[in-house]
């Protein structure tokens, strides 16, 4: 297990045994908006290096190097389709990709916005394809990682210190997040025992913000393979589960002001279920998806050390408007309490993780286009970080994405130096999983 000088800083505070005393309660502690400072701009922050392929609907930024797409199997990677021109206007440089290292890169598509590079490694098949499609250049990054990592590391364990105030209770294989507060609900619960269940359920109030902290050194979602992040019902009935497009303006709300606070783990792992709110995992490697488990998609942003990601997982553009305690200082973390038990029922899992329809990816009536998705592959020069995603030696297969969230509109002009292709049929990964994809084109 990789032990950084970050954890060990945390893990001095924290200790093993969790035995601190609480911090001053959620309702008491100031708020502040915009937390998450430059990195809540974007859908992507990553201080050292990523592995990349299909889309991310929103900004990109990563501190160390980048593997985007696959030439070998005719993969790309997009990025910043939903981005608005507020959206734009507030990123460093407007920059909508920042790579501070090397851009190895197969078929990137920049969609909005512009991008900046250390250096350029063009992966692409010479003839067939092209690196960077977009506007782009070679230049110093407008981000000083190293400076908001620090940043982000003490708001990450300082929260950790906060009381909680929401109730944490089980029934069967089901994790029930029960919060009244109408501003500010914070859980707190450990890593093993979130891993232990395979239905989460959120009941908290539309409006409110809602802070998860996930106590542990690691955590996988695939240990009793979790098959649905769930709202409580707004109109009574089965809870609803997470995706792309939710029934209701409420739930997206909810969503928008979620964060998942992962202040000790070096290691979190997603299966294919869709993952609502913003993973804040700034010590860890964050991995999306994985062999024989299904990518996985996030309604929301991932902040961490590293990203890996498997075909098909894709961030989409759905960045933390929430309001959380602008606490800096790290205290001593808030000690778990063990679940309880309730009689509530726990939902009934879908039969296969399904693709779920557009909202707002395409202009009506222009045929829809598809997510570049790539394979995982190790890069050959230097050494990538993704190799550990796959057994070693065995190219895994193309698995595009298994949703349309974030497609780019057809607009009737080509990509500019060719079209993104992917034409894989249907593939189950990860136990049913199904994957498509179609033609791409960059909205001019």
């Amino acid at each position: 297990m990789r032990t950084t000088a970050a954890v060990a800083a945390v893990l001095a505070v924290t200790g093993a045994a969790l035995t601190w005393a609480p911090a001053a309660s959620a309702a008491t502690t100031e708020c502040a908006s915009q937390p998450l400072g430059t990195a809540g701009l974007y859908a992507e922050f990553v201080e050292k290096d990523s592995v990349r392929h299909s889309d991310s609907e929103g900004a990109v930024a990563v501190g160390g190097d980048a593997w985007f797409g696959d030439a070998k199997t005719g993969q790309g990677f997009s990025v910043g389709y939903q981005l608005t021109p507020a959206d734009l206007a507030k990123l460093p440089g407007g920059h909508s990709l920042v790579v501070a290292g090397t851009l190895h890169a197969n078929q990137v598509v920049i969609t909005k916005g512009t991008g900046v590079y250390g250096e350029l490694d063009d992966r692409s098949r010479k003839g067939s394809g092209f690196g960077v499609d977009g506007p782009s250049t070679k230049g110093a990054s407008p981000v000083d990682f190293g400076k908001e990592f620090t940043s982000l590391r003490a708001l990450s364990t300082g929260w950790a210190a906060t009381e909680p105030n929401g109730k944490v209770s089980t029934s069967g294989d089901g994790i029930f997040l029960t919060g009244t507060d109408k501003t500010l609900n914070v859980f707190a619960v450990n890593a093993a025992d979130l891993e232990k269940f395979r239905a989460i359920t959120l009941d908290v109030p539309v409006g409110s913000s809602t802070l998860v902290n996930v106590l542990g050194a690691s955590y996988d979602m695939s240990t009793s393979a979790t098959y649905g992040v769930y709202y409580k019902n707004l109109a009574g009935g089965a809870p609803v589960i997470d995706d792309y497009a939710v029934p209701g303006d409420e739930y997206r709300q909810i969503r928008s002001k979620l964060l998942w606070n992962f202040p000790q783990a070096t290691s979190v792992k997603k299966n294919y279920t869709s993952w609502p709110g913003t993973i804040f995992a700034p010590n860890a490697k964050v991995e999306m998806g994985g062999k024989n488990v299904g990518p996985g998609h996030v309604n929301g942003s991932v902040i961490a050390e590293e990203l890996v990601t498997v075909p098909g997982a894709e961030t989409h553009q759905m960045n933390f408007t929430g309001c959380l305690p602008k606490e800096k200082t790290p205290g001593p973390v808030v000690t778990p309490e063990p679940p309880k038990p309730t009689d509530t029922p726990v939902p009934t899992p879908p039969a296969t993780p399904e693709p779920t329809p557009s909202e707002g990816g395409s202009t009506p009536g222009a045929s829809e286009t598809p997510s570049a998705s790539a394979s995982p592959s190790a890069p050959s020069t230097p050494g990538g970080p993704g190799e550990a995603t796959t057994a070693p030696g065995t190219p895994p297969t193309p698995a595009p994405s298994a949703t349309p969230e974030g497609d780019l509109a057809t607009t009737g002009s080509a990509i500019g130096p060719g079209v993104i292709g992917a034409a894989a049929a249907a593939v189950a990964v990860g136990g049913g999983f199904l994957a498509f994809a179609k033609r791409r084109r960059r909205a001019s």
